[in-house]
């Protein structure tokens, strides 16, 4: 819970509000949750007078703002806590104590979350101001991805989460065929697996961030391995070349073909001035 709050607010903290404006937090029914998932129902005064109440037992207690500071001064008879503003909405606060890092107080408006589940309001806050989009992998853990529109799909860029969380760098798998690899939780590349045959009879599995095409950085693998370094025959045509675990090129056999294709830009441009001089050769006579 520590860290699901934590990860919360970092990703909520830009659209909080501020106890400021007091009243998000005067005459409204609250009821404060806290790490052991104890209970207590508190109601602000406009006096600074703070009624409490637990199991139904109700006690007096006060209260008092602080706005340098950004925060809120709960007196509950038997202890006082001093705690900073982390998240503030007008269902649910997340308050952090003083002088921690990762201990949290969650508030919950009852007129605005009528059950009490400040878990399942955040939530839906996260997912409609984040624009999140779910994903479900093979293990049945779901990606969080954040769009910078509700209408777009994943793209590489994206951030991701689980459960509000970071996670760690690595391959992700979606479906039988669609991979995301993640780094520093953000989506470095999409990629769906390919089957190829070569000449030979050997099946080449390759994840590709083209789906209609091999490109540099792809995955390959053989035998159920990913393939470090090598020379593979791909084609009748042509050789797949793998460098430190990606690819590096797919290269033509015939050597005339393949210092073509490796000089593409300057036969189209040496076929263009031999035109251009045959033109010029015509026009004259």
């Amino acid at each position: 819970m520590k860290i699901y709050l934590k990860s919360v607010v970092r990703q909520l903290q830009r659209f909080s509000a501020s106890l400021d404006k007091t009243s998000i937090l005067i005459e409204k029914p609250w009821a404060m949750i806290d790490e052991e998932f104890e209970m207590q129902k508190l109601i602000f005064r406009k006096n600074k007078e703070l009624v409490l109440s637990k199991n139904g037992q109700v006690q007096m207690g006060k209260w008092d703002y602080f706005p340098e500071a950004k925060s809120l001064l709960i007196d509950r008879g038997a202890d006082k806590i001093l705690c900073n503003e982390a998240f503030i909405d007008s269902g649910v606060m997340i308050l952090r104590l003083d002088g921690t890092d990762n201990r949290f107080f969650m508030l919950a408006n009852e007129n605005i979350v009528p059950d009490l589940d400040a878990n399942k309001y955040l939530k839906k806050l996260r997912y409609q101001r984040l624009n999140i989009k779910e994903k479900m992998l093979v293990d049945g853990k779901i990606l969080e991805i954040q769009r910078e529109e509700k209408w777009q799909l994943p793209k590489v860029g994206n951030p991701v989460t689980i459960d509000a969380e970071l996670i760690e760098d690595g391959m992700y798998q979606l479906s039988e065929r669609e991979y995301f690899e993640i780094k520093k939780s953000v989506i470095y590349k999409i990629l769906t697996e390919t089957k190829y045959t070569n000449p030979d009879g050997f099946d080449i599995f390759v994840q590709q961030q083209d789906n209609y095409a091999i490109s540099r950085g792809d995955y390959v693998y053989m035998f159920d391995e990913q393939v470090d370094n090598a020379v593979i025959n791909f084609s009748k045509a042509k050789n797949l070349i793998v460098r430190d675990g990606s690819v590096d090129r797919l290269e033509y056999k015939n050597t005339m073909l393949r210092w073509v294709s490796e000089n593409l830009f300057e036969v189209v441009i040496l076929g263009f001035l031999l035109v251009f001089f045959l033109i010029i050769i015509l026009f004259v006579l």
